[in-house]
């Protein structure tokens, strides 16, 4: 029975096999993918229900082809070198590149013939020769040939490769410039060197320069320069153990290492020493790529792996070697190795996406609107795998999340289609997230490649741009210019893309020469000065959706222009301003132009000054003096309005001099010597206080008529000299200031002259006029005087202490205190002659007062004042103290027991009068006082004295709170 069973399998195979129908095709390399080859209606005569399939499917073509239904069509990128170096044409030589496929045509779903397809894969000349691998035109070969080589020799060259797989059709010649020793020779496949015609001789010529072009079948050629140079003899050359390539197989999994070589090259050298020692080396042309994948050791000869290989990326490596002995003059022997690399599963797939024009992709991203209809293709995953056989071929699926609804369909081999499966709502989801799996089918091992995606829904021009306030306004300063963006307007917009694009317009067309908006910033600029107080700007957002429409939304910007305050002068200046002016004393007003009538407040960068800070009018804050301070003082005012805004203005103030001292005679120039033997002029020194510019002094003296002595009016002493002339004489100066703001003064004195000569001494004459006891005793008694002025201030000073002292302890001081008058007179300010009887008191009535102070002459009972009763009359001392600045009052020591008894309390009056007249000079330091009953005092320390204050209200020394000085 087995028997009979065999027979008919055997029968059956060998009618099919007889039935196969044999068809030839051809198809271009490089064309597009998915390219129909041919259809089943270009063979046999079918109809709707029959289809062919490949006869074996683990046919390495079924890798670069696939069956869709009746059609034949390229499923990866054709490449007929590629075919080549994989073995994949029938014919060997590989051209022409014929594969041969075996279909198997059914009829519904039933095998019924056997189709035979040879299929031409048609090259396309598409690369020029190269010169080794990785080398560009011009790149120079460096052969050296022993000069003892005998004619006939043949020296390698190594040839180029076309990438077209038509090594064996190039065509190679050298051009001859001049005769050379060498003519072009080709041997075996591709292979080339030159040929020696004569003898070498390194001494005629050492080296030579060929021209090699090499030009395939499609006639595109490359040209390299062969640079020979001609070495010493060199009798033997390395012979390699085998003349043909060396050949391995190496996996692309291989782990790359240092110590077991892949594989070991052997060349014998026949000489002995160095000459005999074999080197090997990769050639020069070989590339960098290959030097980093492998290692020759030059003295072994064993190839290394220093990395790991990569099927897809290079399936074959061609390395030439050099062989080459340690002579002086060694020649180089080539050979070459060939490595095919051995396909593994090691490349995962990759995964493009293309999508339809309607549709944006990017950044993993699918951008599709909300009205996308049901059922719309919205992309094909296009899936590649760089491995061979089931390690290419690939499953694909989709996990989704956020409740997104897709179809996946698989529409050819490795290619897939995404299809919608639900309606979209931008405002209910507008963003979903789903991810894309696919896994090869590889027996041993399985990569799975994931791609996370994307889905944003778009949006329809639906919403107006929106500002961050509903309103703007701010306030600018006038005659300001701005470089920089007064203000940025911000508006939003829901929607995305193009509909949510904002561009900013200033619609207030009275204002574009002032201002202008940025459209795409939204930055409001001013180009000229504001002089218009309010500005009502318009802005407009406007989208750039398109579909239905743009939209746009419109705000109001108020502008407040802020003046600051403009004086009227451009400078103040206050001249002869007299420099005895009282303070408090208004030397003129300052005043600025109010342009929005805002009040203005005056400020001055010094304190000699005051200015009202409303009116602007400027007052004397200090003593002024032209003769120790500068004559003219400038300082700055200030005017500030309510919106915070400043101006300043310089001013200055000029003093005119007064004529307040009178000349004086220098104390050198009181007594002076003259030598009637010496004919050298002598002056009167004297000099004037007061710094007025149009003075000057001015001499007169009375004349003697003894020696005819008389001055000048410069001061210049003139006499006639003469024996009779020696001794002393008084001489009568009389020195003129010649001043006249507001008068001149004049000084006289009288000065001592003292005449002496060569023969007689000034001694003799001082002597014989007893001036010299005269001036001693005068010494004796200065110094008696002063001693015994300290004396009496130290005593006068200790005695008040003392009664101070008392005073605070006696229960009789709250009456006294309520006797204290206050003056309301403004007459202490005067320099002239003042009536003391027109000083108005008014006695202190609250009660409160007079517990204020108990040790001092301020704000207490021991206050300087004239207390009159009806009856009888106290008197007081009017006391300057000691630095000059201020005039104070106080009570007379021996009046204090009797006004402080409680009957004299009882009958001061309301308003009592000062008897005293007194008159004040600064100038001179002292104040003059008229008076029967009163005179002048100092007070022996500034401890003992206080300021006199008043205004024109009553004061109360209560508070403590002198509201003005009054300086003499």
């Amino acid at each position: 029975m087995r028997r009979i069973t065999l027979f008919l399998i055997v029968s059956s195979l060998s009618l099919i096999s007889s039935s196969r129908l044999k068809y030839r095709a051809s198809v271009k390399e490089n064309v597009d993918l998915y390219h129909t080859i041919i259809s089943l209606d270009q063979m046999v005569t079918v109809d709707y229900q029959q289809t062919i399939e490949f006869l074996n499917l683990n046919s390495p073509y079924t890798t670069y082809f696939l069956v869709d239904g009746q059609k034949l069509r390229t499923s990866r990128l054709i490449d007929r070198e590629e075919f080549c170096r994989i073995k994949l044409c029938e014919n060997s030589r590989c051209y022409p590149c014929e594969i041969n496929m075996d279909f198997v045509l059914k009829e519904n779903g039933q095998p019924r013939d056997i189709i035979s397809l040879i299929l031409t894969v048609e090259d396309i000349n598409e690369f020029r020769p190269q010169f080794f691998d990785g080398t560009r035109d011009g790149q120079n070969i460096q052969l050296n040939i022993s000069e003892g080589v005998p004619v006939g020799h043949v020296l390698p060259i190594p040839s180029a490769t076309d990438k077209d797989g038509e090594d064996d059709e190039l065509v190679y010649w050298i051009e001859k410039v001049a005769k050379i020793p060498f003519e072009l020779i080709s041997f075996g496949s591709n292979q080339i060197a030159l040929n020696v015609t004569e003898s070498l001789d390194r001494e005629i010529r050492d080296s030579y320069e060929l021209k090699l072009t090499a030009r395939d079948r499609g006639n595109l050629t490359t040209t390299i320069t062969i640079h020979i140079s001609i070495n010493d003899i060199n009798d033997n050359v390395p012979i390699f153990d085998q003349q043909t390539p060396y050949i391995i197989n190496i996996s692309e999994n291989r782990i790359p290492s240092s110590d077991q070589a892949v594989l070991r090259v052997h060349a014998v050298d026949n000489d002995t020493n160095e000459n005999g020692r074999v080197v090997y080396n990769f050639s020069p042309q070989v590339s960098q790529n290959v030097r980093q994948a492998f290692r020759l050791n030059s003295q072994t000869g064993e190839l290394f792996l220093q990395q790991s290989l990569d099927y897809e990326q290079c399936k074959e490596y061609r390395i030439p070697i050099i062989a080459q002995d340690s002579g002086p003059v060694s020649v180089p022997v080539y050979n070459l190795i060939i490595i095919n690399v051995e396909d593994e599963n090691d490349n995962k797939p990759l995964i493009t996406i293309r999508t339809s024009d309607y549709f944006q992709f990017q950044n993993d991203t699918l951008y599709i609107s909300e009205e996308t209809p049901l059922n719309t293709l919205i992309m094909h995953v296009l899936v590649q795998d760089a491995d061979s056989n089931l390690n290419g071929k690939v499953r694909c699926w989709i996990e989704v999340s956020d409740s997104l609804k897709l179809n996946l369909t698989n529409t050819l081999n490795n290619m897939f289609s995404i299809y919608t499966a639900q309606m979209f709502d931008h405002e209910q989801h507008s963003t979903y997230t789903f991810r894309l799996v696919v896994e090869d089918l590889g027996m041993k091992l399985r990569h799975q490649t994931v791609r996370d995606l994307r889905m944003v829904i778009t949006d329809i021009n639906d919403s107006p741009p929106k500002f961050s306030q509903s309103s703007y306004g701010l306030s600018l300063q006038a005659d300001e210019e701005y470089h920089q963006p007064i203000m940025q307007f911000q508006a939003t917009d829901a929607d995305s893309n193009e509909n949510g694009r904002i561009s900013y317009e200033l619609l207030s067309d009275g204002y574009q020469q002032v201002f202008s908006l940025d459209e795409y910033t939204g930055e409001l600029f001013v180009h000229k000065k504001l002089h218009q107080s309010i500005y009502n700007l318009t802005i407009r957002a406007q989208d750039h959706g398109k579909y239905p429409s743009a939209l746009h939304t419109d705000v109001s910007c108020l502008i407040k222009t802020l003046f600051k305050p403009k004086f009227e002068q451009e400078k103040y200046l206050f001249e002869h301003i007299d420099e005895t002016v009282l303070m408090n004393s208004s030397i003129g007003s300052i005043g600025v132009r109010n342009t929005q009538n805002q009040s203005v407040n005056y400020s001055l960068t010094t304190s000699d000054f005051q200015i009202h800070p409303f009116t602007g009018e400027l007052f004397v804050n200090t003593v002024l003096d032209y003769d120790t301070d500068p004559s003219c003082r400038k300082f700055f005012v200030i005017a500030r309005n309510l919106d915070g805004l400043n101006s300043t203005c310089p001013v200055e103030v000029c003093l005119q001099p007064v004529n307040e001292y009178p000349p004086e005679i220098h104390l050198t120039s009181r007594l002076i010597s003259i030598n009637i033997d010496n004919n050298s002029l002598v002056n009167i020194d004297a000099f004037d206080r007061d710094s007025s510019p149009l003075s000057f002094l001015s001499f007169q003296c009375e004349k003697s008529s003894k020696c005819n002595l008389t001055c000048s009016s410069n001061g210049t002493i003139l006499f006639s000299p003469s024996e009779h002339c020696i001794g002393m004489i008084d001489l009568l100066v009389s020195v003129n200031d010649n001043d006249q703001n507001p008068t001149f003064k004049m000084t006289n004195d009288t000065i001592h002259v003292i005449f002496y000569s060569n023969q007689v001494s000034i001694e003799k004459i001082l002597a014989s006029s007893n001036y010299t006891y005269t001036i001693e005793f005068i010494i004796i008694l200065n110094v008696f005087i002063v001693i015994l002025v300290v004396i009496c201030l130290v005593c006068y000073c200790t005695h008040r202490q003392r009664k101070c002292n008392l005073l605070t302890k006696s229960t009789q001081i709250k009456i006294l205190k309520d006797q204290i008058g206050f003056t309301e007179n403004h007459s202490l300010l005067n320099d002239d002659l003042v009536d003391m009887t027109a000083i108005n008191l008014k006695i202190n009535t609250n009660s409160e007062t007079s517990s204020s102070y108990n040790d001092s002459c301020y704000g207490s009972s021991e206050m300087d004042v004239h207390h009159h009763p009806q009856q009888q009359k106290s008197t007081g001392k009017l006391l300057v103290s000691s630095n000059e600045k201020y005039i104070v009052l106080c009570k007379d020591q021996e009046t204090s027991s009797a006004s402080s008894s409680p009957s004299s309390s009882s009958t001061i009056g309301n308003n009592v009068s000062l008897i005293t007249k007194y008159q004040t000079n600064k100038r001179i330091q002292t104040t003059q006082l008229k008076s029967s009953d009163q005179h002048l005092e100092h007070f022996p320390g500034n401890h003992e004295y206080k300021k006199i204050s008043g205004t024109s209200t009553t004061f109360n020394y209560r508070h403590i709170t002198p509201l003005n000085e009054y300086y003499l």
